[in-house]
């Protein structure tokens, strides 16, 4: 028999995991991680990628069906640490869906992108 404090923390940390928003990614290139407090730089739909940028993945950001937390700071705060596990220092997004009917998040799809100088935008 499971003892009920452990069903209850089982539980909580299952609702707790699906409250996030799903970030998947399939990455080209194989860097090592960047430290978590290494700048991301974002480049938003409308603008373009510099040549000196090398692209060695993407992204995707979604909804869980149960997520919450998930306005588009949360989502882009998300993607950028998923950048830095790549070893990316940069991404561009290339869809940005805004909450509708359908789901109550923000959804994005981005390019991770690396380049070897410190880049100012």
């Amino acid at each position: 028999m499971i003892n009920n404090k452990y069903l209850t923390v089982l539980l909580s940390f299952t609702f707790l995991i699906s409250c996030s928003p799903k970030l998947s990614s399939v990455l080209v290139k194989d860097y090592q991680s960047l430290a978590y407090d290494e700048e991301v730089v974002v480049f938003d739909i409308d603008e373009d990628i510099p040549e000196e940028f090398e692209q060695i993945g993407v992204l995707k950001a979604r909804d869980t069906g149960f997520s919450v937390k998930c306005n588009y700071e949360i989502v882009l705060d998300k993607a950028k640490l998923e950048a830095r596990k790549a070893g990316g220092n940069a991404i561009k997004i290339t869809m940005h869906k805004k909450p509708d009917f359908w789901s109550t998040c923000h959804r994005i799809d981005a390019i991770i992108l690396k380049t070897p100088i410190k880049y100012n935008k």
